[in-house]
This record gives structure tokens, C-alpha cells and sequence, in this order.
């Protein structure tokens, strides 16, 4: 569910272990081939990110639901006037079991005819625009899974979520002979799920 299921079972038990990260919820990490082979163009960066992965919304935690939930109010003020304002619409009704996530469980934002329910019309996450706005920090407010991208994990395996990179060609994805490697693109990302003892494990499992 925060993966891409084909990826993750494809050669499953084959993949190598990080020993140190900061997902405490997951016992061992397993590392997907496609974080040392895949290659990208120069100036490929999730900077130049347009947003095109958050038509379809993303998957959280309760704990992250409610966290927003109880953020509502602040929420609304940054909000396009053409986005859901009620709080009631802003995520499915299912909760689904999975064991990537803290809790173990996980529910969906609302994807509107625009795209997730908190995208607004500059293709920006009104999340992420209220935690700056509020001084806050960008976590505060964003799924994990949101910040994270296009890193994700998906049955205990982290890897570079190359699905949605094909659903969007213009997207920055993996190419055949690329330069760059996924630290040089996404060593943010990674940092940021594995904290700085897993990326440094990381970079040295990859050679960097």
C-alpha cells in the first residue's frame, strides 16, 4: 500500500538488511536492488517535483490523521477556496492493516477531481505551506510517506518507488545511463526516513 507490491515481492529474502534506522516500527529494513542500480539524468531533483504523485492522495497513519485533524482550523486558512473545507471529507472512511506504518494501520486522503484533497491549485500541499506559514516544522503537518517520496516502503523493503515514476514520463525517474545515483537525488529523503545513522549505513552499503 505504500509501495508497490510487484516491487517489494519480486525476489523477495534476496534483498540486504540496514542494521541502523530510525523506523522503530520495522525490525529489519530491507534494502530494494533498485536503490543501488537505479541512475538518473543531470539535474534531476525532487525540487523540480510537480506535484503529479499527489493526484491520487497518499496513505497515513491515524496518528497522522489526527494530528492534521486537530490542525483543521489552521488548515483551512491557507486552503484554495476550491478545496474541501470540511474536514468531515478530508479522508476515506477504510482503514486498512499495514505493518509499514508506526500503528499498523493505515487510512487514505481524499482525492478530488483536482487531486488529493490537500493540493491546491498551484500544485503545492497546503500542509506543508500551513507548517511554514505557522513556523512550524514541515513534518509537523506532511505524511511521512509524502515527504519521503519517491523513496517508500512497501512490505518492510525500502526502495525507490518506481511505479509512479512510469504512470508520469515526465516525471524525474530512472533512465539507462544516468550519471547520478539515488544519493545524488535523494539523499534528503533518505535521510530523512533512516535518520543520520542509517544514511550514513546507507552510503556505505552503496559505495558513496
Amino acid at each position: 500500500m505504500s509501495g508497490t507490491d510487484d516491487q517489494a515481492q519480486s525476489g523477495s529474502g534476496k534483498f540486504p538488511v540496514l542494521c541502523c534506522h530510525a523506523l522503530g516500527h520495522i525490525r529489519e529494513l530491507r534494502l530494494h536492488e533498485n536503490l543501488f542500480s537505479s541512475r538518473f539524468l543531470p539535474g534531476c531533483s525532487m525540487v523540480n517535483c510537480r506535484s503529479s504523485c499527489c493526484r491520487f492522495g497518499v496513505y497515513v497513519d491515524p496518528a497522522e490523521k489526527e494530528n492534521i485533524l486537530a490542525s483543521a482550523e489552521k488548515i483551512r486558512r491557507y486552503m484554495d477556496a476550491h478545496q474541501e473545507h470540511d474536514d468531515r471529507g478530508w479522508f476515506e472512511e477504510t482503514v486498512y492493516s499495514d505493518p509499514d506504518f508506526p500503528r499498523g494501520k493505515a487510512v487514505g486522503t481524499r482525492a478530488m477531481q483536482y487531486g488529493c484533497v490537500f493540493l491546491n491549485g498551484e500544485g503545492k500541499c497546503v500542509l506543508q505551506k500551513t507548517a511554514v506559514a505557522e513556523g512550524m516544522k514541515i513534518s509537523s503537518l506532511k505524511p511521512f510517506y509524502c515527504i519521503a517520496y519517491p523513496i517508500t516502503i512497501d512490505h518492510g523493503v525500502l526502495m525507490v518507488d518506481e511505479a509512479d515514476f512510469l504512470n508520469d514520463p515526465a516525471c524525474c525517474r530512472p533512465v539507462e545511463g544516468g550519471t547520478q545515483n539515488v544519493l545524488d537525488v535523494c539523499s534528503e529523503e533518505l535521510e530523512f526516513v533512516l535518520g543520520d545513522e542509517g544514511l550514513s549505513e546507507f552510503r556505505k552499503l552503496v559505495g558513496d
